[in-house]
Order: structure tokens, then sequence, then C-alpha cells
């Protein structure tokens, strides 16, 4: 008699995140609660010790979008600050210190963070 074969086996899975063991798996915990399947391998290359074990986190393909937006939604609850940062900057605000600068600063006058980026 033949085991049915889940649809799940047949999709295509796609890597979202590379990190440590244990945020991957806190990823992947958070995304199974939001009913996102994912699966955590070690990353390419890593052999156990040598890369500081870093692991990679994948979700079928057609969940990858989903899966982002959750991660993304998931951090700024950890870590509200940087909402703030944002919308500081959205508002032509130091993401640091929320003095006004202006679009066109490239350090901020207050406190000295460096705002653009100049490649060389």
């Amino acid at each position: 008699m033949k085991t049915p074969i889940s649809e799940e086996a047949h999709e295509e899975w796609v890597v979202i995140k590379e990190d440590m063991q244990e945020w991957i798996e806190e990823l992947s915990h958070m995304l199974s609660e939001k009913g996102i399947s994912s699966r955590i391998a070690l990353a390419p290359g890593c052999s156990a010790g040598t890369c500081g074990c870093r692991f990679i986190l994948l979700v079928i393909k057609k969940d990858v979008q989903a899966a982002l937006v959750s991660i993304d939604e998931y951090y700024m609850i950890l870590h509200p600050e940087i909402k703030e940062s944002q919308e500081w900057v959205a508002q032509g605000r130091c993401p640091a210190c929320g003095h006004h600068v202006g679009t066109d600063a490239r350090v901020c006058p207050d406190c000295g963070l460096r705002l653009i980026i100049e490649e060389a």
C-alpha cells in the first residue's frame, strides 16, 4: 500500500535567512505559530564548529513574502526603537537622536551620526 505524499513534499523550498541557531529556531517557531511551514538546516559550506554554527531558515516558495513580512513584524516587536528611527528618517530627522537634519545633510549636527555613506 502506498503512503500518500503530502503536497508540501512537492514544493520548492527557499532560503530566507541565515543566522545563529538560536535565532533561526526562534523565527521558525514564530512562523509555525502563524501557520507558515519552515525547515532549518546547517548553512552551506558550514560544518560543526568551523563557521560559528550558522544555520539557514527555509520556507516554501509560495510562503516567502508572508514569512518575510512576519519576520519584519516580529523584529519590530522585539526592537521597537527601530520603528521610531524609521519614522524620524521619514520626517527628515536624525535616526539616532531625532534632531531635524533635512534631506541633504550628510552628518547630524547634533550627535555627529554619518547620515549618508559615500562610496569611494
